[in-house]
């Protein structure tokens, strides 16, 4: 799967449409690093508390740093944690146009940030990192505000309504997979919360997501694979007026 410059996520990839050779090099690497998880997200103290993971020696882009030093490891758990605790705090806008075979329409979901972290708050703290297997752990907690925790609690009330999805990426796209899964996972999420709501299919929804917890992320068959709980509420339903 990949993600376009406009945001828009499209299909999850196959791996027999890949090479031997790259599924030989997915398939090491998770023989090497395994399945990893992120830990619940909130602690019951008052703040969000997850367990995020980067790789030594992951794919990488020409001109990227490999095997990878550990302060720029330690740099995008920040990073990863403060996206994911921006999805948790304000959420995403999205477009979502459902694939219709019969009128020549392809899917398309188009996600914007309403709000985010920035890796340097001096309320986001990186825990202690511990590696092993080719792996970077570490657990990092965000201790939100009053208005970002009056905010989230309303994310459990009307309208807004639970979903959950597992979202794909590439392993061979390296480290910036890790985002695309999730991405994936919400359009999932969506895409299987209006298919139980809404029983035409629509030309494009308008809504709003956010994640409930921090994402489960793991490797598996040459693919970064995240489950995903969300909230989501619809702001728009636009019908097909004409057949």
């Amino acid at each position: 799967m990949r993600a376009s410059p406009a945001g828009s996520v499209a299909r999850p990839f196959s791996v027999r449409s890949r090479p031997l050779a790259a599924v030989l090099v997915a398939a090491t690497a998770l023989a090497v690093c395994g399945p990893a998880a992120l830990a619940q997200s909130d602690d019951g103290a008052g703040r969000f508390r997850a367990q995020f993971w980067a790789e030594v020696e992951p794919v990488s882009d020409v001109g990227d740093p490999w095997p990878v030093p550990p302060e720029e490891r330690a740099r995008r758990l920040l990073d990863e944690a403060a996206w994911v605790y921006s999805g948790m705090i304000w959420g995403f806008s999205f477009s979502y146009t459902p694939y219709d075979k019969v009128r020549g329409i392809a899917e398309r979901f188009d996600l914007a940030s309403l709000g985010s972290l920035k890796a340097g708050d001096p309320r986001l703290e990186l825990g202690r990192t511990r590696t092993e297997a080719g792996m970077t752990r570490a657990f990092v907690t965000y201790r939100p505000s009053p208005d970002e925790e009056r905010r989230v609690s309303t994310y459990a009330e009307d309208p807004w309504q639970s979903s959950q999805g597992i979202g794909h990426a590439d392993y061979l796209l390296g480290w910036k997979a890790h985002r695309a899964s999730f991405e994936d996972g919400l359009r999932e999420a969506v895409r299987s919360y209006l298919r139980m709501v809404v029983p035409n299919k629509p030309r494009r929804v308008l809504g709003r997501v956010v994640f409930e917890r921090a994402p489960v992320l793991s490797i598996a068959d040459g693919v970064y694979a995240s489950q995903v709980r969300v909230r989501i509420e619809v702001l728009e339903v636009m019908p097909y007026e004409v057949y």
